[in-house]
């Protein structure tokens, strides 16, 4: 048996490949699998299906990642990831979900920052919250079982291999001694290290990397955190709400306190469709040089755009 800690997209999504291949699977999340952090994207999922734009490919889609990491990524893991997105969204299409489309039937894809081509597949505003319905009913299809509330407080490890987990139902306090043959972490990031981010204040707390350090394993990279670069700021109770790059990706306009469409400066060509890093660094200069709006940011102008493309693309 594999066990599978977290229950968002991506470890749904690998609980079903398990299960697909016969493979007995128990998925546990410390919240119910309803309401994980995947519900909360908003933008969507970039694939080169080459059916918007014939001439793209997942060569160019590698290519276009690898320069904007400034080489940084891993070329081997781009190409696994690029190579394997048209499958993933032929998947999602095979589960049911409901893509928005165009009026000759193909998957509407648009423009996010730093893509040569309309690339990002997209289920209106609330492409995440589609995702985790399409995996939810398609686990449920395969009677792939879910533990929600359980939260994994240690991996179990015998001579360098890890056999199981052990934790608790965070409701009534009931332990959990769970052996498994595999483990498979998909519990989330750190961005809850930050007092701001676009996360829940209960989500991305490094968890599976606390587990996965106490169980000897090594972490690489995690100070590669990115940023999504627009949020709300106030009011307070809701600061850190993320704000969809489709806002931008749509048309959206970056202004600082004087009007002004700053990212002319940083990005003349591609503008508010640069990388999110420049993106975020141009605000950050913006409010830091004293042009930032009297809350402490920036704001987005979408005053321009038809309501119809706000609200529904």
């Amino acid at each position: 048996m594999v066990l599978v800690i977290g229950t968002g997209g991506a470890g749904l999504r690998a609980a079903i490949e398990l299960a697909e291949a016969g493979v007995d699977v128990l998925a546990v999340g410390k919240r119910p699998k309803e309401d994980t952090h995947t519900a909360l994207a908003a933008g969507g999922i970039n694939a080169a299906l080459a059916t918007m734009d014939p001439e793209d490919s997942w060569q160019q889609h590698a290519a276009d990642t690898l320069k904007e990491s400034y080489l940084l990524a891993d070329p081997r893991t781009v190409e696994i990831v690029t190579q394997g997105a048209a499958r993933g969204i032929g998947d999602l299409e095979r589960y049911g979900m409901a893509f928005a489309r165009e009026e000759d039937g193909r998957i509407s894809q648009r423009f996010f920052g730093a893509h040569k081509f309309r690339r990002t597949a997209f289920a209106g505003d609330y492409t995440g919250l589609e995702i985790q319905r399409t995996l939810i009913r398609r686990a449920e299809q395969l009677d792939i079982p879910v533990l929600d509330g359980v939260y994994i407080t240690r991996l179990l490890v015998h001579d360098g291999a890890v056999f199981g987990a052990y934790g608790f139902d965070l409701t009534n306090g009931k332990r959990y001694l769970i052996h498994a043959d595999a483990v498979i972490l998909a519990a989330g990031g750190h961005t809850r290290i930050w007092r701001r981010t676009s996360s829940r204040r209960d989500e991305n707390t490094g968890d599976s990397f606390r587990l996965a350090v106490e169980a000897g394993a090594r972490l690489r990279d995690a100070e590669l955190v990115q940023f999504h670069p627009s949020g709300i700021i106030e009011p307070e109770n809701a600061a850190g709400t993320l704000v969809s790059e489709a806002a931008r990706g749509e048309g959206g306009i970056l202004r600082n306190a004087l009007g002004e469409r700053f990212m002319n400066r940083y990005d003349p060509v591609r503008m508010e469709l640069s990388t999110r890093d420049r993106v975020a660094l141009a605000s950050y200069t913006e409010i830091k040089e004293g042009r930032g709006t009297p809350n402490g940011g920036v704001w987005l102008d979408v005053s321009h755009l038809p309501r119809q493309t706000i609200m529904t693309r």
